[in-house]
C-alpha cells in the first residue's frame, strides 16, 4: 500500500505533508489552554491524519464496486514486506494515544476503530482506487496494539505525575455502539464480502515447502547448489501455488502441494562462463543432436530413471543454430493417448544441463476413443464458425475433477486470432476453448 502511494506520486507526499503539519500546528495552539499535553495530543491527532491520508488519497483507479477481500489466513500479512509496513504505519497511533490518555485500551481503541473506518471507506467508495482488505486491517490493528504496549509499559515504570484521562463510560459506550451501527450498516448495504484463503501472490515459504523444494534440488542436480530464498507463489482461492527457490545461477520450482513437478531454469553467470549442471561422463564439447542425446539419457538415467521406461524420446534444436543447445523430450503413450507424464532436459554445447521440466506421473486409464482425428478436425471446425485452418496436435490425457477422459487437442486459426479447442475423444464434446491474439 505504501508502495503504491508513494511511487510516482510527488505531489501527494508533499501536500500530505502540508495538510498534516497545518493540522498538528492547529490542534497545538487549539489545546494548549484546554489540556496538560498539548504537544502528545497534536502528535497523536497528527499521526491519525496521516495514516488517513496514506489510506484514502484516491490513486485515480477502480478497485471495482463495494468489495472486500475476507482473507482467511490471519497471520499471512506478518511474512510480508506490506504487511509489517502497515504494522509500522499504525503504530504511532497506538503509542501517542497512550502518551495522551495514560490508559492502554483507549489509545488501542482508537487504532483499531480507525482502521475499521479506512477499511470500510475503501470498501464502499471504489472510486477512490483503494482495495479493502481484512489483511490490512489485521496488521493495522496489531501496529496499534503494538505501539500501545510499548507506550503503556514506558508509562507504567516512568515516574510521572501526569494524570490519566478521564473516560466517561457512558459517552464511550454510546460512541462505540454509534460507530459499529454505521459500519455495520455501509457493510450490509455498500459492500460485498468476498472470501479467499490467501490474498498474497507471493510469500515466505513454510518449513515444510522449503523442504520439499530442497529434496527437488537434491533429486535434479544432487548437491551441487546451495538452496537460496524460498518463496511461495499461492492461488488466490484455494491452498495450491507453486514453491520457488533461487539458485546461485537460476532458479527451481515446484508445484505445490502435490510437488511432483519440477521446473529449473540454470542461467549463465556474470562471468560469462557456463552456469548449468555438469552431466558426469558428458563430452566437454557437444556438437551435434546424438552428443546432446547420449548426455541427456546419462543425466535421466541417474536423476529420473522413471521417465525413461517405455518412454519414447525425441531431439530438437533450441536457438538459430542450436546456439543453445538441444532440448531432449521423454514421452509415454498408452493406446496412442499421450500420458501426463513428462521429461525435458536441455543440454547445452558445453555438455551441461541448462533447463529442466518434469512430472512425475502414473500412467492413467481412459475412457476408450470412439472419435478420430477426422471426426474431431470436424467437430472443432464446427465450434470456431468461420475459421478455415485446422490443425491436430496430441491425443492426450486429461483430468477433469478425479476422472482421466482423453482430449484431441485442436488448433483452429482464424483471421485475426487462433483457438485452442479441446474435442472429447469418447464423447465430441467439446471440452474446452481457449482463444489467442495472432500477431499483427
Amino acid at each position: 500500500m505504501l508502495e503504491a502511494v508513494f511511487k510516482g506520486h510527488t505531489a501527494f507526499t508533499l501536500t500530505a505533508t502540508a495538510i498534516c503539519l497545518v493540522f498538528f500546528i492547529a490542534v497545538l495552539l487549539a489545546s494548549k489552554k484546554r489540556t496538560d499535553r498539548p504537544l502528545s495530543l497534536a502528535l497523536w491527532c497528527a499521526s491519525m491524519l496521516s495514516v488517513s491520508l496514506l489510506t484514502l488519497w484516491t490513486t485515480g483507479g477502480s478497485q471495482g464496486a463495494g468489495r472486500c477481500v475476507v482473507n482467511l489466513k490471519l497471520l499471512e500479512p506478518f511474512g510480508t514486506e506490506q504487511g509489517i509496513l502497515n504494522c509500522l504505519m499504525f503504530a504511532p497511533v497506538g503509542f501517542m494515544g497512550v502518551l495522551v490518555t495514560r490508559r492502554f485500551l483507549p489509545a488501542f481503541a482508537c487504532g483499531m476503530a480507525l482502521s475499521a473506518v479506512i477499511e470500510t471507506t475503501q470498501g464502499a467508495l471504489p472510486a477512490i482506487g483503494r482495495a479493502c482488505d481484512t489483511s490490512d486491517f489485521v496488521s493495522n490493528s496489531t501496529g496499534s496494539l503494538l505501539g500501545a504496549l510499548i507506550a503503556f509499559l514506558i508509562v507504567r515504570f516512568q515516574k510521572s505525575d501526569v494524570p490519566p484521562w478521564r473516560i466517561r463510560g457512558l459517552g464511550a459506550a454510546i460512541a462505540c455502539v454509534t460507530l459499529s451501527v454505521i459500519l455495520g450498516a455501509v457493510w450490509v448495504t455498500s459492500i460485498q464480502p468476498h472470501s479467499v484463503k490467501a490474498t498474497e501472490a507471493v510469500g515466505a515459504a513454510a518449513g515444510d515447502q522449503r523442504n520439499a523444494v530442497a529434496k527437488a534440488v537434491r533429486e535434479a542436480f544432487g548437491n551441487h547448489y546451495a538452496v537460496g530464498n524460498v518463496q511461495f507463489s499461492s492461488s488466490p482461492d484455494s491452498d495450491s501455488g507453486t514453491v520457488m527457490a533461487s539458485l546461485p545461477v537460476g532458479f527451481v520450482q515446484i508445484n505445490w502441494p502435490e510437488g511432483n513437478e519440477i521446473t529449473a531454469s540454470l542461467d549463465m553467470s556474470n562471468s560469462g562462463k557456463p552456469s548449468g549442471f555438469p552431466v558426469p561422463g558428458a563430452p566437454a564439447q557437444v556438437a551435434n543432436s546424438m552428443q546432446a542425446k547420449q548426455t541427456a539419457v546419462m543425466y535421466a538415467e541417474a536423476h529420473f530413471p522413471w521417465a525413461i521406461r517405455d518412454s519414447k524420446i525425441e531431439i530438437s534444436p533450441v536457438g538459430d543454430k542450436a546456439a543453445l543447445g538441444w532440448l531432449v523430450s521423454w514421452r509415454r503413450h498408452r493406446d496412442a493417448v499421450l500420458m501426463p507424464m513428462r521429461l525435458d532436459v536441455q543440454i547445452d554445447r558445453k555438455g551441461h544441463v541448462s533447463q529442466l521440466s518434469t512430472r512425475k506421473a502414473s500412467d492413467v486409464s481412459v475412457p476408450p476413443t470412439r472419435i478420430n482425428k477426422q471426426k474431431a478436425l470436424k467437430l472443432a471446425k464446427s465450434a470456431v464458425p468461420g475459421c478455415q485452418k485446422v490443425e491436430v496436435g496430441e491425443l492426450l490425457a486429461v483430468q477433469k475433477g478425479s476422472n482421466w477422459h482423453a482430449v484431441w487437442r485442436i488448433m483452429v486459426t482464424c483471421e485475426r486470432s487462433s483457438v485452442i479447442v479441446h474435442i472429447n475423444a469418447s464423447s465430441g464434446a467439446v471440452e474446452m476453448k481457449e482463444k489467442h491474439q495472432n500477431p499483427a
